[in-house]
Order: structure tokens, then sequence, then C-alpha cells
């Protein structure tokens, strides 16, 4: 399998952005047919936290990869925000509902 090599200093950023996307439609998910419950949100908020990390640590098995703990980090920064994100755009939008 050929390397994709992104330039110097934009892998986290992309670890971030991807992770946000990911954040963002599992809350979007979660309330859309309902009002979520804060523990809703802190349980999902931990499976997006230890996916990110599943994810960097089976990369220790693939040629080319390296599992890599501020990759994690960016990946829980992006999920955290999307998921917050989300929240604020529910928000928005039932307000301007009623």
């Amino acid at each position: 399998m050929p390397a994709i090599s992104a330039p110097a200093g934009t892998d986290k950023g992309v670890h971030a952005a991807l992770y946000l996307v990911l954040g963002f439609l599992a809350v979007r998910a979660l309330l859309s047919e309902r009002t979520a419950r804060v523990w809703q949100l802190l349980v999902l908020i931990a499976v997006l936290v230890a996916f990110g990390g599943l994810d960097e640590l089976h990369q220790r098995w693939i040629p080319g990869r390296t599992a890599d703990p501020k990759d994690w980090a960016a990946d829980t920064v992006g999920s955290t925000a999307g998921l917050v994100a989300g929240i604020f755009r529910g928000r928005r939008r039932t307000a301007r509902a009623l």
C-alpha cells in the first residue's frame, strides 16, 4: 500500500478535523429523537475517546504506521469539539423553530 504523506505539521489538524465530524454526527444522531441526558453525553464522549485510542493502538500492527499519543489527543479534542458543536447546533435549531 503506498504511503500518503501530508505536509509537515498538518497531521494533528487532520486527525482533529475528522474526529470533529465524527463527534458532530454522533451527537446529532443521539439528539435526533429526544433530548439527551447528561450521562448519555458523557457516555458518548467516552466512546469517542476510546474509539480514537483503539484506532491509534491498532496502527501498531499495520506496516508503515505507528501509534502516536499526540494523534489520540487530537482525536479527543476533535471529537469533543464536534460533540459541543452538535449540541449547540441542536439548541439553535430548536430555538428558531419556536
